[in-house]
């Protein structure tokens, strides 16, 4: 019997919700315009943790050619569906084998967050190297007291989920040490619907 991880469980309880986390979830993450404006004009983007594609496809009418890789199945199925022509994978974030200097760009909004811990500073050591010279990196997590906890999944309130909670310094220590130059922080309170953390966003550079 092979056991699954916890990031591999939060993948299988989002194939239940995927088409109404679709439903709830219809515009692109926040900043995301901001990001873009830093990235190579027409580069490449990868988006690690795509979820149903908004963002993916935000990203692509905007001109840049976009890979998307998400852990569920269904929320790849429904991507390819909703969005056709764009390069959607199934697969997990930490195994990925791109090239070196392979993307001008990498979004990870609210994956880091399904990850444990011991894992994201090799995952960002990893997206590092992806990018290319001065390449631009979105990073979106639930800040607070840092903790990996288990919290009601607001879509289907019968199911917890697991939740990599990052503290400001936490996240921002990680990704320096991976290679970045952190270059703006944004920050929003929660709503209806999410999870209720602060949401941190990190616009940061490749050294």
């Amino acid at each position: 019997m092979i056991l699954m991880d916890e990031s591999e469980k939060a993948a299988r309880l989002y194939g239940k919700i995927a088409k109404q986390y679709a439903k709830e979830f219809q515009s692109p993450s926040d900043y995301i315009a901001e990001f873009l404006r830093m990235v190579a004009k027409n580069g490449r983007i990868l988006d690690a943790g795509c979820g149903p594609g908004i963002d993916t496809k935000y990203i692509s009418s905007r001109g840049y050619t976009s890979v998307a890789i998400d852990l569920s199945d269904e929320m790849i199925d429904l991507a390819k569906e909703r969005f056709p022509g764009i390069d959607f994978r199934v697969g997990d974030v930490r195994k990925l084998d791109f090239r070196p200097n392979s993307f001008d760009g990498v979004v990870v909004a609210f994956s880091l967050i399904y990850i444990p811990k011991a894992d994201i500073a090799g995952l960002l050591k990893k997206l590092h190297g992806f990018l290319k010279p001065n390449g631009m990196i979105y990073i979106a997590v639930q800040e607070g007291k840092s903790q990996e906890t288990f919290v009601t999944e607001p879509l289907k309130p019968e199911e917890k989920m697991f939740l990599n909670v990052f503290s400001s310094d936490e996240i921002e220590g990680i990704v320096k040490e991976a290679g970045f130059s952190i270059l703006k922080e944004r920050r929003r309170e929660p709503i209806k619907g999410e999870f209720q953390f602060v949401k941190l966003f990190i616009l940061a550079k490749r050294q």
